[in-house]
């Protein structure tokens, strides 16, 4: 059963939501180097990104069972692990988080809570993912700008780059689910979803992949100043490449990092 549970939190599908907290308490933490703390912060994050994938799978049961590559990654889908069991799993692993989260601060607490919140209305009733443009919306925020802003604000400030980094990040947290909702739409089309890449049409939400991804570079490459004639030439040369926009970022996001913290 443990396994089974393990492996409805899809850990390692979450590794980049984490290390986008993980980002913002180390850029922090410089200014306040408080071991134990940070410890607690961690981990709290890990329970939050294993929850938000967890109650998602519960409520995706039906639509990740119509797709063959989705279905062997969600074991409610598949029929391991029941519906009611994956939702009580679910809250036995934030529970604790919420309860770290309490004692880091009313701040942190007040961030963690608004976190947790919008991940489960995101899947659960009123289910903000298959709502058009909100699903976009919300998932940019609570698995992009909040749980930067929940690292970030481990000292108990947040500074202008931190802000800046903070609208990056949402906007490109946007153009990820996007393309998530990309990779589903036959599914999602199949289970009669109305997500924003069904009611836009697929060229139109591809277009705004590339939008979000070339303002989020531009955002980061800004804080830099970089000549606007280069900065144009990179968010071109890289745009229609998944890939390639991966890569730009998170060099951008290293290079914040180092910047902050050497």
């Amino acid at each position: 059963m443990f396994r089974v549970i393990l492996k409805n939190t899809r850990v390692l599908d979450g590794r980049a939501f984490f290390g986008i907290g993980l980002l913002g308490v180390a850029m922090s933490f410089p200014d306040c180097p408080d071991v134990y703390d940070a410890l607690i912060l961690v981990v709290s994050l890990v329970l939050y990104v294993a929850y938000a994938f967890a109650i998602n799978n519960c409520f995706d049961a039906d639509t990740d069972s119509l797709n063959p590559a989705k279905r062997h990654k969600n074991p409610v889908a598949s029929g391991e692990l029941s519906f009611r069991a994956g939702v009580i799993s679910s809250l036995s692993i934030i529970l604790p988080g919420i309860l770290l989260s309490y004692s880091l601060g009313l701040g942190e607490f007040a961030i963690y809570l608004a976190m947790v919140a919008l991940a489960t209305v995101y899947s659960a009733p009123p289910r903000l993912k298959a709502r058009p443009i909100i699903d976009v919306l919300s998932h940019g925020i609570f698995f992009g700008v909040l749980p930067f802003l929940y690292g970030a604000y481990f000292d108990g400030i947040l500074t202008r780059g931190e802000i800046t980094i903070a609208v990056a990040v949402l906007l490109y947290s946007f153009a990820l689910e996007l393309r998530n909702h990309l990779g589903d739409y036959e599914s999602d089309l199949r289970a009669g979803l109305k997500t924003t890449p069904i009611v836009l049409g697929r060229e139109a939400s591809e277009t705004l992949v590339v939008v979000f991804s070339g303002l989020s570079l531009v955002l980061l490459l800004a804080s830099f100043n970089f000549a606007l004639g280069a900065l144009g030439v990179a968010v071109y040369s890289i745009r229609g490449n998944y890939r390639l926009m991966d890569a730009g970022i998170v060099a951008l996001l290293i290079t914040h990092l180092l910047g902050a913290v050497v």
